[in-house]
């Protein structure tokens, strides 16, 4: 057995260290207590699981439902995981024979415990490292020394003041026992009643508690004797036997009014416990379900008052050269007096909890809490703690503490989140800038390109060309120069599809004049292709913005063009369906991957070849879901027949569906 004392190590890593490499052994386990003696404990466990690189655990062995011992290990449990270590909590009886199993099933090589406090019933009750040393296992047990001495026996406690309601229960109950007792004193023997004085000592212990016990205990033992026993009205006894069971009945009540008490106290802390644990796990969905930073303090501060019965501010502390502000209050009148003003300054200075009930007091009734996430200030709390009505409740300290942790969890979470949506918008914004400079730098140049060397012949070498070559310059000038104006048209679209401002002017139309006018607008592009249209001789009018539909048209039959092989085959096919009108354009192309055909309808998406590839700007079909959108219709790609080319398929609300109905002017 190793004895060390917590200031003998050197400390090479800060609390904010990280943490060592997860789902390694545990090589060293250290046992909490519970007590004030945990945090130089964890510290120096962390400083020997540095210096022999190996991974530490923490554990507390829970042998009773003591609340205030439980909201206390919290903060050292926060610590062991600032520090790196693992958390565990085990349930037992004795905790000596509990955390030599769990070293054995761990294979532990190092066990650490801290230096129990000295105690006058040492005879009963050995040391937690003595009862280790006598169990023994195959790990070093490490005792580590406390920073300061402390007295052998513990300082007189201050007990509180007695309550009204225990006295009268204790008085009442005895009198009850007494009176009853004295009743049956011609039909139970002396042994026999003193059970009816117990049954008084259990009913205090169970309203009442302990102490009421041990005053029904004591006054049934004095009542027993002096209107019980012989002689009466007088505490002498002349039999034996009346000794006796009057010292037994003292002895029975004493450890019977303990153990109901006890249970009782048990009882109360595991509801407390479990009442705290419901608000706080209320409070945690409370927060989780906040968005923004606004909601968040929202819901903190407004807990916080409903549950402390004071005001309750939240304070932005901004940068460093920015004034502190309340951005939240609860009641909205609450408000800072000076006193709490130079607290938030000495507090966002030193990252410490400032004014009423510190060890930084100041002339206010408000505590101002920090919140600080590793090293950084989240935010500042106040807490107007001198103004509440009632008193602070055993272990409040613990939970505003807990609170204030799920708090800071869920504002730094509020943050990461805004950060990282900043992050995603920036990178969208770069993705359609590149998108869109590799647009213009390919379609744009390459009719201008076109354009200008065709003009350039003609002006250069007028005389040296023959009617038939300065009519196929001409028209491939005119060619290129209609391409050029249906992309700065897709342009000029989809802005005006993003910004609401397409507007639509319905006219009555038939499917086969907005054929004709698109095909008519491609005639060079289909050359070489051969052309079917199929559909019923009767189909219904459309009632549509013509120019939009046949924009819509143009952009599919030019894409399924540009992506047929020399010599192949567009199929243009319409019927109805329904209310609705269909068109279908399938080509004999590559077609399109399946994990790709619902991708092809957005802005920029071009089959990934960038301005080197033939593909354009990717802003056809985009356009021609905005267009046919607006008019309450949908587009879908599908696969070609036998799993060749590509099917884009249109679908028309028919006006006999919709008579009076004004569709949307947008995407």
């Amino acid at each position: 057995m190793t004895t060390s004392h917590p200031d003998t190590l050197p400390d090479p890593t800060p609390d904010g260290a990280e943490p060592p490499v997860d789902h390694a052994p545990v090589r060293l386990l250290v046992a909490l207590g519970g007590g004030p003696g945990d945090p130089a404990l964890i510290r120096t466990a962390k400083r020997i699981a540095t210096r022999d690189g190996v991974h530490w655990c923490a554990v507390y062995v829970e042998r009773d439902s003591d609340t205030q011992r439980r909201l206390g290990l919290e903060r050292a449990f926060a610590q062991v995981q600032r520090l790196g270590g693992e958390i565990r909590m085990i349930s037992g009886h004795d905790r000596a024979h509990e955390l030599v199993a769990l070293a054995n099933e761990l294979k532990i090589a190092t066990l650490l415990i801290g230096h129990g406090r000295p105690s006058g019933w040492r005879i009963w009750r050995r040391p937690l490292a003595e009862r280790l040393a006598r169990l023994g296992g195959p790990f070093d047990l490490v005792v580590v020394a406390e920073a300061r001495q402390r007295p052998r026996f513990r300082p007189c406690r201050h007990y509180r003041q007695w309550r009204w309601h225990e006295v009268a229960i204790a008085l009442g109950a005895s009198l009850t026992a007494l009176g009853v007792a004295t009743a049956l004193t011609s039909w139970l023997a002396l042994g026999n009643l003193s059970l009816i004085f117990l049954g008084g000592v259990l009913a205090s212990a169970t309203l009442a508690g302990t102490r009421s016990a041990m005053l029904a205990a004591l006054l049934g033992f004095v009542g027993f004797n002096f209107f019980l026993t012989e002689p009466r009205y007088t505490l002498a006894m002349v039999e034996k036997e009346q000794l006796v069971t009057v010292v037994v009945y003292l002895l029975v009540a004493v450890v019977v009014g303990q153990l109901a008490g006890n249970a009782r106290q048990r009882l109360l802390a595991l509801r407390a416990s479990r009442e705290q644990t419901y608000q706080l796990l209320d409070f945690s969905r409370r927060l989780a379900v906040a968005t923004d930073r606004t909601q968040v303090e929202t819901v903190g501060v407004t807990t916080l008052m409903r549950w402390l019965g004071c005001p309750v501010v939240m304070i932005d502390v901004g940068e460093a050269q920015d004034t502190p502000s309340v951005t939240c209050a609860a009641p909205r009148s609450a408000t800072l007096d000076a006193g709490a003003a130079s607290a938030v300054a000495w507090s966002r200075l030193h990252h410490r909890p400032s004014g009423r009930g510190t060890d930084q007091p100041m002339e206010t009734d408000w505590q101002i809490i920090p919140l600080r996430e590793k090293d950084r200030l989240v935010a500042l709390v106040g807490l107007a703690l001198g103004q509440r009505e009632v008193t602070a409740a055993p272990g409040e300290e613990d939970r505003i503490d807990a609170m204030l942790r799920l708090l800071t969890l869920a504002l730094e979470r509020t943050r990461l989140v805004a950060d990282l949506e900043v992050s995603r918008l920036s990178e969208e914004n770069e993705r359609l800038r590149s998108a869109l400079l590799s647009s213009v730098s390919h379609d744009l140049r390459t009719p201008l390109a076109s354009i200008i060397g065709a003009a350039s012949t003609l002006r250069d070498l007028s005389e040296q060309l023959d009617d038939a070559d300065r009519g196929e310059l001409l028209d491939g000038i005119l060619g290129e120069s209609e391409r050029l104006d249906r992309y700065i048209q897709n342009l000029l679209d989809m802005t005006r599809l993003g910004q609401g401002g397409l507007k639509l002017e319905r006219d009555w139309i038939s499917l086969e004049e907005l054929v004709a006018s698109a095909l008519r607008r491609l005639t060079p592009a289909l050359k070489g292709l051969r052309v079917e249209r199929q559909w019923p001789d009767e189909l219904p009018l459309l009632h549509v913005h013509p120019a939009l539909i046949e924009q819509a048209l143009v952009n599919v039959i030019e894409n399924a063009a540009r992506f047929s092989p020399p010599g192949g085959r567009l199929r243009l096919e319409a019927g109805t369906e329904g209310d609705r009108l269909w068109l279908a354009v399938t080509d004999q192309g590559p077609g399109i991957p399946p994990e790709l055909r619902e991708r092809v309808f957005d802005m920029f998406t071009t089959g990934g070849e960038g301005d080197r590839g033939r593909h354009g700007s990717g802003l056809g079909l985009a356009i021609c879901r905005g267009m046919l959108g607006a008019h309450a219709g949908s587009i879908a790609a599908q696969p070609g027949p036998d799993g060749r080319g590509t099917r884009i398929v249109m679908q028309l609300p028919l006006p006999d569906a919709h008579p009076q109905e004004e569709l949307p002017h947008g995407d």
